[in-house]
């Protein structure tokens, strides 16, 4: 059931950035706002179903805390710089998720590493900035300050992946479920004030991709937490698939403004590079 749950969790999570980047062009601009609507508009969903399968209080804050301290670095990073680079840039970068939690159970864990193991973080990282090529900058693109916000989130999401096994674990999946938007949603308040929000500013049209927000990401939350509890390491690898890519290319074929104008061979490079970086996070998740 671990990897079905991955699964769910990884297609519910390759539809949020299309989601995203098609709402960051014509209805909301800002990317503060946008989170603060994200998180805000999706507990309810998880709320109503975590109650259902009996959710309560916590017995340990501790790593929900934590827990909800690495969602809170993931959102503002990851819309942060979703807001300013193309979708099939982004989709590669979840590798190095997995690159970071290898090295968190190191860390933390006291896990080995193998040369085999060093051998294909090594491919991930410095294939990554393939992820970010184009015909004009080429490898100088991978240093802009958009892409270090992303590879930044993905450090905080590496975070979310062990404290959601943590938490579920000491206080249970749906206490975990329960609880984990709500303190998100509190350490996001402080960034209301450059949200740019004003009367009038909630419209039908606005709120649309935020409904569609809250019943992908009450997917990816239900599913993802179920998957890490069961099994860390390739629930992440499944989960950090660049299935946004694919979703991306597919859907330009008839919404021509949802991914950036590169050439086929920019694709074509990024495609490449990420299907060697899938690759090798699979491997290294199954040592």
């Amino acid at each position: 059931m671990a990897l079905l749950y991955a699964w769910l969790a990884s297609i519910s999570s390759g539809l949020s950035p299309i989601i995203i980047k098609a709402s960051s062009k014509d209805l909301v601009k800002n990317p503060w706002a946008f989170n603060i609507l994200w998180v805000l508009i999706g507990i309810p969903f998880i709320a109503v179903f975590a109650l259902l399968r009996g959710a309560g209080m916590p017995a340990d804050w501790l790593p929900i805390f934590l827990l909800a301290l690495s969602l809170t670095g993931f959102y503002i990073f990851y819309t942060v710089s979703l807001y300013r680079i193309d979708v099939s840039t982004m989709s590669p970068l979840f590798s190095l998720r997995t690159v970071f939690s290898v090295i968190l159970g190191v860390w933390l864990l006291n896990e080995y590493l193998s040369p085999g193991d060093i051998v294909l973080i090594s491919i991930i990282i410095l294939l990554s900035p393939l992820a970010a090529y184009d015909d004009k900058m080429r490898y100088r693109a991978f240093f802009q300050k958009s892409i270090f916000l992303a590879v930044l989130a993905m450090f905080f999401l590496a975070f979310e992946g062990y404290f959601a096994n943590r938490s579920a674990e000491v206080n249970g999946y749906s206490t975990t479920l329960l609880w984990q938007d709500i303190l998100v949603l509190t350490f996001l308040l402080p960034t209301l004030k450059y949200a740019g929000m004003s009367r009038g500013y909630f419209t039908k049209k606005k709120l649309l991709p935020f409904v569609l927000l809250g019943v992908s990401g009450f997917i990816y939350t239900a599913t993802s937490i179920a998957a890490y509890a069961q099994n860390l390491a390739l629930s992440a690898v499944i989960i950090s698939l660049p299935l946004s890519m694919i979703f991306a290319v597919l859907l330009s074929i008839k919404y021509k403004d949802l991914l950036e104008r590169n050439s086929v061979k920019v694709y074509a490079v990024r495609f490449s590079a990420a299907g060697v970086m899938v690759a090798s996070a699979i491997f290294l998740s199954l040592k």
